[in-house]
C-alpha cells in the first residue's frame, strides 16, 4: 500500500512540474489545478491531463480561453480546468 501511495505522490509531483510551462498565463491556470484537483481526478482524466501537457503551450492556452475547441478526447479535462479557474483569477 505504501508503494502505491508513493507512486501516486511521485506522479502528482511530476505532473505539477510539467504544469509549469514558462508562460505565466498557463502557469496560473495549470499549476493550481494540478495542486488542488489532479490527485482527485479519475484515472482517465488524469491520463487526459498528462496528454494535454504534451501539447503546444499556445494551443492549450487557446483551448482554455475558448478561442479554439480542444480535441474531443481532451474536452472534459479542458472543461475541468476552466471550471476550476472560473472566478478564481478574474478581478
Amino acid at each position: 500500500m505504501d508503494e502505491t501511495k508513493a507512486a501516486a505522490r511521485a506522479d502528482c509531483e511530476r505532473v505539477r512540474w510539467r504544469s509549469r510551462r514558462g508562460m505565466l498565463e498557463l502557469d496560473l491556470l495549470l499549476v493550481g489545478f494540478a495542486d488542488k484537483r489532479y490527485a482527485t481526478l479519475p484515472a482517465g482524466l488524469q491520463a487526459d491531463y498528462r496528454a494535454l501537457l504534451a501539447c503546444d503551450d499556445w494551443v492549450v492556452l487557446d483551448w482554455l480561453r475558448e478561442r479554439e475547441s480542444p480535441p474531443q478526447r481532451l474536452g472534459a479535462v479542458v472543461e475541468a480546468i476552466r471550471e476550476f479557474n472560473r472566478g478564481r483569477l478574474e478581478p
